[in-house]
């Protein structure tokens, strides 16, 4: 490859990187001025409830609020199973001054259900204040239905119900925003990796211009002599995956779309209700969840399979694992398109956040190759690691919130999704695609280290081994 055409692909780095840059910052700016705030809570697992709502039954509680920006007021009711009837009407107050007011027909609410509040706008500047919610009923008859509470809890919360008080909380959550110093620091912090990246990559067209080869420049001729081979690889996957098949290609599409249709039926009775747009929530975790262990099984057997042509010519033995993920890459982004028919169907708008949704795909690709190629290394000295994998896949599947929302984990056992890097590639994609938000800053970063670690570990590793490789094939 000649030095024109080595540096017109440098070139074209940094103005991808540019241009990403700036794009994100007119889609997510609202993220980069705003973080979800630590003083989130919910309180839940009740264990009793108040009087039944009639007229002139006034229930209120103080609490201390944590969140600057409310966006979000959820309070838990029970009807023990009746129909109930008439109008309830929550309240949120500032002192004396009325903050929101809502009436919600008693006939909409079902047995224990979080009735969300409608915020026309976003509540500001309420951190550390003492609000107040007070519920009554909006009619003379016997509405049917009572507010559940916790009374088993360390604070010193009391609730009034009447003209009685009683320890405890009402159960209700209030979610929103903090203000983020993201967005001031954010042109400093690109720039700075902008002239980190234009470093690094004038550093190798220099040492190309030497004749000497780092990484980046190794990676780039090793991809361009070699890209027949990889395309005949990746066709041959495919053929292999759709031989004698008589819908073919077809099944990328009507597999997640079937999978989650099944999971949808047996799940959507326990899980639908605690989330929103369920039916693109699930698919959303059914596909990626699925790119991730088709390129991981595929790269496991990756170096194994072909160890004939191993043996025989020389290629580099990286190839076979990168293959293969694109491979399921092509299968993904086919999988993409009944994943944007049916959030269309059930009446969710396309935001510009969907564009966002690309970076986390991306690292969740680079993280799945990197796996792929230590599992690959693996399979090598060690033929049981494809049962191995087969049983920790299958924990790792349960282990994140695919099929069920990630709030009912306890306390306790939420490490398990802080430390699990599917459950940031998922949720980040959900956040983009179903609530049209971009995520908080961290979470790119957050994404990119779990990325950027994987695929380091996978290719030092294979380094390392690769030429033991024959000995053992």
């Amino acid at each position: 490859m000649d030095k024109k055409k080595i540096l017109k692909i440098f070139l074209s780095l940094l103005a991808i990187y540019t241009t990403l840059v700036v794009a994100f910052y007119y889609t997510a700016e609202e993220q980069l001025r705003f973080k979800e705030s630590a003083g989130n809570f919910v309180i839940t697992d009740h264990d009793s409830v108040t009087d039944e709502i009639v007229k002139d039954l006034l229930i209120s509680q103080n609490f201390l609020n944590q969140v600057e920006n409310i966006e979000e007021l959820t309070v838990e009711f029970n009807k023990y199973y009746r129909s109930g009837s008439g109008n309830i009407v929550i309240e949120l107050y500032d002192g004396e001054r009325l903050l929101l007011v809502n009436t919600i027909p008693v006939e909409m609410v079902e047995t224990v259900y979080n009735v969300p509040l409608n915020i026309p706008r976003t509540l500001q500047n309420l951190k550390n204040k003492v609000l107040t919610i007070k519920i009554h009923s909006a009619n003379a008859e016997n509405s049917g239905i009572t507010v559940t509470l916790k009374q088993n809890i360390d604070s010193d919360s009391r609730v009034r119900i009447g003209s009685r008080v009683v320890k405890g909380s009402l159960c209700f959550s209030v979610k929103g925003t903090d203000s983020s110093n993201a967005y001031e620091i954010y042109w400093y912090f690109t720039i700075g990796l902008g002239l980190l990246l234009a470093g690094i990559l004038f550093i190798s067209y220099r040492d190309y211009c030497k004749n000497k080869y780092n990484y980046i420049t190794s990676s780039i001729l090793a991809i361009d002599r070699y890209s027949f081979l990889i395309k005949q690889l990746v066709s041959r996957d495919f053929k292999s995956k759709y031989k004698r098949s008589v819908l073919g290609v077809l099944w990328s599409f009507l597999n997640p779309l079937l999978t989650m249709m099944v999971q949808f039926f047996v799940f959507s009775t326990f899980f639908s209700a605690d989330t929103k747009n369920y039916p693109v929530y699930l698919l959303v975790g059914v596909i990626c969840f699925n790119f991730f262990k088709e390129t991981a099984d595929m790269s496991l057997a990756s170096i194994v399979d072909n160890a004939s042509l191993i043996s025989k010519v020389y290629v580099p033995k990286y190839i076979f694992p990168f293959a293969r993920t694109i491979s399921s890459a092509i299968n993904m982004t086919m999988s993409m398109v009944p994943l944007l028919i049916v959030t269309l169907f059930i009446g969710l708008s396309l935001h510009k956040t969907i564009f966002l949704m690309f970076y986390f795909i991306i690292c969740l690709i680079l993280f799945s190759l990197g796996v792929g190629m230590f599992l690959s290394c693996l399979m090598v000295f060690f033929r049981d690691t494809k049962f191995l994998w087969s049983v920790f896949s299958q924990v790792w599947m349960y282990a994140t919130p695919i099929f069920y929302p990630a709030e009912i984990v306890p306390e306790k056992y939420r490490f398990i999704l802080r430390i699990n890097p599917l459950y940031h590639f998922i949720g980040n994609i959900r956040k983009c695609l179903i609530n049209n938000i971009s995520p908080e800053p961290l979470s790119y970063l957050y994404c990119a280290a779990f990325a950027l670690i994987s695929l380091g570990v996978g290719i030092v590793v294979f380094k390392k081994t690769q030429d033991k490789f024959t000995l053992y094939l």
